[in-house]
């Protein structure tokens, strides 16, 4: 699980053996069972033309961030070949760090611009301190704390306020969701799927953690039937990718189930422990 591309100042903990779930056989059903997306032959092509073209050479010789959970370079390179591909005007990501670092210096050499939404608010600083004055000027720093959410009996313990950037979500032309934590991040995505515009490219980190698998399962058909997606399975970390097709509809956060509710709540209490809210 990425906990914001190396932000931690401290050695990140090392992570549960049920954090993956090609790791155990309770959850490998999840893992094969089949997404609810439409297919796509040109986002296919999209993906793959761009993962291939990152240099693995390259890769080897670079040394990766301390932080385990941080974005690997195979995943570096593919957003940025998915940048020279694509060329959005306007970037959103959700969770700060090497991506920030690598979308600002695209923006501010393309004259668009990034919106960077992270929790913790000495990560922000710390972020925004590594920045040039050009790409200060090209890139929003968002310090949105984590809070308490309720969407029926179920508990997220996610971004406060995040209709503050619905207005850049509903115009942005790419996405990485990296962020907040399990226990947050399927509000996010909802909130994403509901606001984002057709031709909107949304890069999902972690899918190789069975909980965002998990996430992409319970989207409603309504919903993913407005998306086309394509993993990449070999990715260090696994992405997936969504691209919106048309405008989706508004669709509620799945909250039946005792083992949902219980399980929103241990993820929740799990997290505050460990991370806090970051104010």
């Amino acid at each position: 699980m990425e906990t914001g591309n190396g932000k931690e100042s401290a050695a990140p903990p090392t992570p549960r053996a049920e954090g993956r779930f090609h790791d155990e056989q309770a959850h490998r059903t999840r893992a094969t069972a089949p997404l609810p997306f439409t297919e796509s032959a040109e986002l296919a092509a999209l993906v793959r033309e761009a993962y291939r073209s990152t240099d693995a050479q390259e890769q080897a010789t670079r040394s990766p961030s301390p932080n385990q959970y941080a974005l690997r370079p195979d995943t570096l390179d593919f957003l940025t070949a998915l940048l020279q591909r694509t060329s959005p005007e306007l970037i959103v990501e959700f969770g700060s760090g090497e991506s920030t670092r690598l979308f600002a210096g695209w923006v501010t050499q393309h004259r668009a611009r990034l919106v960077s939404i992270e929790h913790d608010r000495g990560w922000v600083a710390e972020v925004t301190r590594q920045l040039s004055p050009e790409q200060k000027a090209a890139v929003t720093m968002v310090h949105a704390p984590l809070r308490p959410v309720w969407r029926g009996l179920r508990q997220f313990l996610t971004y406060r306020s995040l209709d503050r950037v619905a207005a850049d979500v509903e115009r942005a032309g790419l996405f990485l969701l990296d962020g907040p934590h399990m226990s947050g991040r399927e509000a996010v995505l909802y909130f994403v799927l509901s606001h984002c515009r057709p031709g909107a490219i949304i890069v999902l980190d972690d899918f190789r953690h069975y909980s965002v698998r998990e996430m992409l399962l319970g989207i409603p058909a309504p919903m993913a039937s407005c998306f086309a997606g394509v993993p990449i399975a070999e990715n260090s970390h696994g992405l997936y990718v969504l691209q919106c097709r048309e405008r989706p509809p508004q669709v509620a956060i799945p909250t039946l189930g005792a083992r949902r509710v219980l399980q929103s709540y241990w993820r929740s209490l799990r997290d505050f422990r460990q991370y806090g809210t970051g104010d």
